[in-house]
């Protein structure tokens, strides 16, 4: 996914129902970082727009905060712990 097609997603309220749901995705542990990060928007396809469940959930980041790549890494290396 380019840097274009990301910031394009985050002006996107899809459906609900068109979401992918969260609890779906699977990440491989024992790949990079990277890799992994690769693997969760190949399978979330919106980062900014999914579901948990029967709940949409959108994102958004404040300027000068953390961005989507350092938040991702962040909570990839969380899981990892």
């Amino acid at each position: 996914m380019t840097l274009e097609e990301l910031r394009a997603l985050q002006t996107t309220d899809p459906p609900k129902e068109e979401r992918v749901d969260i609890r779906n995705v699977v990440i491989d542990m024992d790949v990079p970082v990277k890799t992994r990060a690769q693997q969760y928007l190949e399978q979330i396809k919106n980062p900014y727009a999914f579901r948990c469940g029967e709940v949409g959930v959108n994102v958004e980041f404040t300027p000068g905060g953390k961005t989507l790549q350092e938040a991702m890494i962040s909570y990839l290396k969380v899981l990892q712990a």
